[in-house]
């Protein structure tokens, strides 16, 4: 069922890549992560505490055994059989909206792309992606009438979802700071780069500011992190998440991080979690994406690297980041940065795996570590 998700060209690459293990890797990749992350914001509360809120909020968090400020969820389901008909009308909704649903969030009207006409308030109803794949059932809200018309408004009231994370966002201590919801490897990224205060700290990708604001945190909001991103309304957006965050050190600067050398400084670190293809991300109810698309982005990928370069002091840290599984975006664009004099540091947590043909890069993967698939490596200036 799950090679359904994926073009034939991107399996074939899958299976050159990563041998028998591609099968199982695609697999997971359908699914959401089995364990859900959220960093405790320690510029506002401490692990323990955050953990006895959630509990009085009727969660069940979890201590990560490799960051201190790692909290997780376990996640529930799958709740029903992939050959499951339970003969109900159907909505239909976009694949955004059917991820969401799929690990249990409701569906929201502006979600919805078709609905069964018979549908009213109260009926109970099945919800299905565009090619069909059921992601879960509840009650609907609204006619089908007015989940095609609504620009708001819940459309359907998620009773059994296919898998079932923590819906995080409506909690008062979410409201009150305490927390960001954040994946385990994204997590590891800045204590690889492993900022200080006095350094000039760049983050070139910056929205939608988990890892800016986890820099922030560990350098306890003091020194300079200058955050760019050539997307007005997600830096606005990323503004106020600083703001709920209590994060304080942070200029916040709307630019194309390509014309970085353009300003003329010289940062003692920069973070470059590159644009990518992606494919990482779980759940992934499908694929578009093929080799090719792989390797134009890694092309674009070496624009950031060469401005990265260019804006690093002599002896200054490089760490490159993607939430992408290919060798082309990875260690291809590594072995790019050593050519262009960069050297390979060693990264002070490693609880990922190995590179593909190089050494001291950390590579995570959904099958072996239960994450989002991922990719670091931290380089010097030399």
């Amino acid at each position: 069922m799950y090679l359904e998700a994926f073009p034939e060209e991107l399996r074939e690459y899958y299976r050159r890549l990563f041998g028998s293990e591609a099968g199982l890797l695609m697999e997971k990749l359908r699914e959401p992560v089995e364990k859900y992350y959220i960093r405790v914001n320690t510029l506002k509360t401490s692990r323990s505490k955050l953990m006895q809120i959630l509990r009085r909020e009727g969660l069940r968090p979890k201590r990560s055994p490799h960051l201190k400020e790692g909290i997780y969820f376990e996640r529930e389901g799958p709740n029903f059989p992939d050959d499951f008909e339970p003969n109900l009308p159907v909505v239909r909704a976009n694949k955004f909206a059917a991820e969401s649903v799929y690990q249990g969030a409701m569906l929201y009207a502006p979600g919805v792309l078709q609905a069964d006409r018979r549908i009213k308030p109260g009926d109970e109803v099945e919800i299905r992606d565009p090619k069909g794949l059921l992601v879960g059932i509840g009650r609907a809200r609204m006619s089908a009438k007015e989940m095609i018309l609504s620009k708001r408004g819940i459309a359907v009231e998620v009773t059994l979802p296919k898998f079932r994370l923590p819906s995080l966002s409506e909690l008062e201590s979410f409201r009150e700071g305490l927390f960001y919801a954040q994946s385990l490897p994204s997590m590891v990224v800045a204590h690889v780069l492993e900022p200080e205060e006095g350094e000039l700290i760049i983050d070139m990708a910056a929205a939608p500011g988990g890892k800016t604001s986890h820099l922030a945190q560990i350098m306890q909001n003091r020194g300079e992190i200058m955050a760019l991103d050539k997307s007005k309304n997600r830096l606005r957006k990323m503004e106020g998440e600083l703001k709920r965050l209590g994060v304080k050190n942070v200029r916040l600067m709307h630019m194309d991080s390509r014309k970085l050398p353009e300003l003329g400084v010289e940062a003692d670190k920069i973070l470059l979690d590159a644009p990518c293809t992606a494919l990482g991300i779980r759940p992934k109810l499908w694929e578009s994406r093929t080799p090719k698309d792989i390797e134009a982005t890694a092309r674009y990928q070496r624009h950031f690297i060469n401005a990265a370069i260019k804006s690093l002091r002599k002896d200054g840290i490089l760490v490159y980041s993607t939430c992408t599984l290919s060798y082309e975006e990875n260690e291809g664009n590594v072995k790019y940065m050593l050519k262009k004099g960069l050297k390979l540091e060693e990264q002070e947590i490693f609880i990922g795996s190995g590179g593909i043909g190089i050494e001291g890069v950390q590579r995570f993967y959904p099958h072996r570590h239960l994450t989002q698939g991922f990719f670091i490596a931290k380089l010097r200036k030399v």
